[in-house]
């Protein structure tokens, strides 16, 4: 009986140390990915004041969104590139309803602009006014974390006819009316 008391004693504190093991190996990977995801994000607020909010010329690969158009007011959207206080390029984009039947999105059409300048697109007699792209510095993520390395990823414009541009989609009711051009 008295051995019998011994081993089940035995047994217990043996059953605590492996859960205390285990509780501490667990405790060690959360911890670990704890602060391996702290130092990424300190490590993306150092690269985003770096690099992301220095850049001054943006790369014009990406798409505008637009809603509450008709096909044929998408027929033509006229983009205009003003710089300080004058036109300085335009041109015209076609929306490809052939591939497409339900596109409401087009490829900006200039390459390279600065991150001052403003675009001004006419769809239909509709004006809108983009400006202010912002960068933000970001890291693909895994099931652990960051995985790779960081990049500066377009934001879009943030604001449209003035006002904060939300998702950045272009609404019909919200374009302006009447709008006067720049002089070139």
């Amino acid at each position: 009986m008295v051995i019998l008391k011994k081993i089940f004693k035995v047994f217990v504190i043996l059953i605590f140390v492996v859960i205390g093991i285990g509780l501490l190996l667990v405790a060690f990977v959360w911890g670990s990915m704890k602060w391996n995801r702290h130092s990424k994000e300190k490590e993306a607020i150092r690269y985003q004041k770096e690099v992301c909010d220095t850049i001054k010329t943006v790369d014009g690969k990406f798409e505008i969104k637009f809603l509450d158009f008709s096909k044929k007011e998408l027929n033509k959207i006229h983009f205009y590139l003003q710089q300080d206080k004058l036109l300085v390029k335009d041109t015209v984009v076609k929306v490809d309803f052939k591939n497409n039947t339900y596109s409401n999105s087009v490829i900006f059409p200039f390459k390279n602009f600065n991150i001052n300048d403003r675009i001004i697109v006419e769809i239909g007699k509709r004006y809108f006014i983009l400006s202010g792209i912002k960068y933000k510095a970001y890291y693909n993520y895994g099931m652990f974390g960051p995985v790779g390395n960081r990049d500066c990823k377009n934001e879009g414009f943030e604001t449209i006819n003035g006002e904060p541009a939300g998702f950045g989609t272009l609404v019909k009711e919200f374009g302006l009316l009447n709008y006067q051009l720049p002089p070139w």
